[in-house]
């Protein structure tokens, strides 16, 4: 499969890596997509504490796309459904994500892009933030996704 590689900073080149296998809880994904998230400018950049080259697909981890294996053990997941996931190496053709971090997406978005960290990131704040329905709140800062 082709994968981007950082080589340096700044530095992009393709390369023609294995297909990864999906291990015990695991999904593979072949890949429709990749959001390009805020943290990874820094390993584009050049952090002096950045290791390169990167690992094929990395960072990538706003993929989306089709399940094409499961692994051992996976339940409420199908070959063939389409999902988000968060995962780690999703600038590829295809990738390996913990089936816990993949979620099945609905018809009403078939055909279109949907990287789901962002709403993963929204989610998160109202789980942890106590607002409930009703209530009147004030979102300052919202900072790169906004």
């Amino acid at each position: 499969m082709r994968a981007a590689v950082i080589a340096g900073p700044g530095e992009m080149r393709m390369e023609e890596v294995a297909l990864p296998e999906p291990g015990a809880g695991e999904v593979r994904i072949r890949l429709e997509g990749c959001g390009v998230c805020a943290s990874n400018l820094t390993p584009w950049g050049g952090a002096e504490w950045m290791k390169y080259p990167m690992d094929a697909g990395s960072p990538g981890h706003e993929g989306w796309g089709v399940v094409d294996a499961l692994g051992e053990g996976v339940a409420g997941l199908t070959v063939g459904q389409r999902v988000a996931a968060l995962s780690y190496r999703s600038y590829a053709e295809y990738d390996v994500a913990a089936a816990d971090a993949v979620v099945p997406l609905p018809a009403a978005l078939d055909g279109k892009p949907f990287p789901g960290e962002p709403l993963g990131c929204a989610m998160n704040i109202f789980r942890r933030s106590g607002i409930h329905e009703g209530q009147t709140v004030a979102i300052v800062g919202i900072g790169f996704l906004g």
